[in-house]
């Protein structure tokens, strides 16, 4: 018996992964456009995943994290084929700068997707 708990234990462990570093949507939700600069951005929330220089000066800044949840029925031989599945949930962050590095814009999206 114990080495069920055990082995169900892992599996539950196991059933969830993610990358990318979470997003404060509180701290997000303090950036003023025109005032915020580019430094307290990544003072906030730390490094970019992704940064995008455009040829008119502006720089796009872009944060994001996916979690993704798999269904206990998913680790079960056969019925996991049919009853398993997964949910992610990705959260995105792009902050744009203008040429001096101050914020201009940002917008936040969440997306859920479900598998089966």
């Amino acid at each position: 018996m114990r080495h069920i708990a055990i082995i169900l234990l892992a599996l539950v462990v196991t059933g969830c992964f993610s990358t990318g570093n979470e997003i404060d949507t509180a701290k997000a939700n303090k950036f003023v456009k025109g005032e915020t600069t580019e430094r307290e951005v990544i003072e906030a929330l730390g490094k970019p995943v992704t940064v995008t220089n455009s040829a008119n000066g502006e720089k796009q800044i872009v944060y994001s994290h996916t979690n993704t949840d798999l269904d206990a029925a998913t680790y079960i031989p056969i019925v996991g084929i049919f009853a398993g599945g997964a949910t992610s949930t990705a959260n995105y962050l792009i902050v744009t700068l203008d040429s001096e590095g101050i914020v201009k814009d940002w917008s936040m999206s969440e997306t859920v997707v479900r598998t089966n």
